[in-house]
């Protein structure tokens, strides 16, 4: 991408390195070196409104009615109460389907997504065929899909995301299950809600894990003031680019891994495959039943993982407490996902081991005055950021200790605006915190 090389041989700077003073402050009082290529912002900004324009609205009507549906669920029948009891009850005697025994809900979810909701999309196919393509059944289904206050789209990509950390990409018990159907979210469930395959099984773990958001790291937000709202535009078509394998792609050639720029080829290619074979049937239901998932998902992933990684310590830019974003009790997300710094910490640690892994360093989260927010929606706090409600997010914020609403205010500010290529370049885990968890994982690994 232009003007956004990485480096072969990627060097960071000293752990207590500190941002440049100027790194807090907005993009226009950025010194010429730390900005990026005016063509390739300019670029960037429009490919954005490209996506969004017309795109956007479709999305927000979705979350609007996807948050409807919810408020008049829990005032009626509260099915989605009941459908969790029920995988409650039923799940723990599937635990010996899967390899840990907090995981049978598992099952649950492959029979849900993995059959019955393509079931329902080849119906619609035949349908469309027979009868022609219907506009209000295609918006009934993308509602459907997405699941009330999006909890469809939430299983799908945080299945995705646990099996492409999990050990070997399957969560299912080794033998029989694990060969048949060990990668289905990524390589069958996925496919109808945007997740294209390589995504979380090669891209995500051997880039984004493995940089921490830094120069090398191929959807690093730290280029940018996250308060900007401009900046997320910007994002959007950086975001699809890996969305789509296809800055991953680039990367894993520009360091000669050639053994991922295989999988990654392959892993697309196998869905393009399945693309085609839809769109040889019918181009418009093909379009707004399997592409259009793609562009919604990821519009609504980019804002993910903008807010997880929204904030960066000018003292300190490689401060993983600060670095990654964690929300205690958090609105609408599902396996302990909002403890981001964990994730990062601790990739591929069974979820159930979360909050505990959080408590054991709430110490250090305390002194590093952590970006870390109490039982509030993630979309909450991206609109936040992006409204430069710095007060909200001082309300918001987990156990303030001494600080004063103002000084936090001041200090998400700080943070926000902490930006550039030189901040690139040291943003990302310490290599004393690397060395811990990697430790940390190898004995999860001979323990699974």
């Amino acid at each position: 991408m232009c003007n956004r090389k990485r480096s072969k041989s990627p060097s960071r700077a000293p752990k207590n390195a500190k941002a440049p003073s100027n790194s807090k402050s907005s993009t226009s009082s950025m010194p010429e070196s730390d900005k990026l290529n005016p063509a390739y912002e300019f670029l960037t900004l429009m490919s954005g409104i490209l996506i969004l324009v017309p795109f956007g609205p479709f999305v927000a009507w979705q979350v609007f009615w996807c948050t409807v549906w919810e408020y008049f669920d829990k005032k009626s029948l509260n099915l989605i109460q009941l459908c969790a009891k029920a995988s409650d009850m039923v799940g723990p005697k599937l635990k010996g389907l899967v390899r840990h025994p907090k995981d049978g809900f598992v099952i649950i979810l492959l029979v849900y997504l993995g059959v019955f909701m393509p079931a329902l999309f080849f119906y619609e196919l035949n349908l469309s065929l027979t009868a022609g393509f219907n506009y209000k059944r295609c918006l009934a289904f993308n509602l459907f899909r997405i699941g009330p206050m999006y909890a469809n789209f939430m299983w799908v990509y945080v299945m995705c995301h646990k099996e492409g950390h999990a050990i070997n990409g399957s969560l299912l018990k080794r033998g029989i299950m694990d060969k048949l159907f060990g990668s289905m979210f990524n390589h069958w469930v996925g496919m109808f809600h945007g997740v294209i395959p390589g995504v979380f099984t090669i891209s995500h773990i051997h880039n984004h894990h493995k940089y921490d958001n830094d120069e090398n790291d191929v959807y690093s937000t730290a280029y940018r003031p996250r308060d900007e709202f401009t900046s997320w535009v910007r994002y959007v078509p950086e975001w699809m680019a890996y969305a789509t394998n296809a800055s991953s792609l680039v990367f894993f050639i520009q360091q000669k891994e050639w053994k991922r720029v295989v999988g990654t080829m392959l892993s697309t290619m196998y869905y393009c495959a399945f693309v085609g074979l839809i769109w040889h049937f019918s181009p418009m239901f093909c379009f707004w039943y399997l592409v259009y998932p793609l562009i919604e998902g990821n519009i609504l992933l980019s804002v993910v993982n903008y807010t997880w990684h929204a904030f960066i310590d000018p003292e300190d830019p490689s401060n993983d407490y600060v670095n990654s974003t964690t929300v205690v009790d958090g609105m609408n997300f599902c396996l302990k996902e909002e403890y981001h710094v964990v994730h990062h910490q601790y990739a591929g640690v069974h979820w159930s081991k979360h909050r505990a892994l959080f408590e054991k360093h709430l110490p250090e989260y305390k002194k590093a005055k952590a970006s870390i927010f109490y039982g509030e929606n993630l979309f909450v706090i991206f609109g936040c950021i992006v409204a430069k409600d710095y007060t909200k997010l001082a309300e918001l914020y987990y156990e303030p200790g001494n600080m004063t609403k103002t000084e936090l205010a001041d200090m998400m500010k700080a943070r926000l605006r902490c930006a550039g290529r030189s901040v690139a370049k040291m943003v990302g885990r310490s290599a004393k915190s690397k060395a811990s968890s990697e430790k940390f994982m190898s004995k999860e690994i001979k323990s699974n």
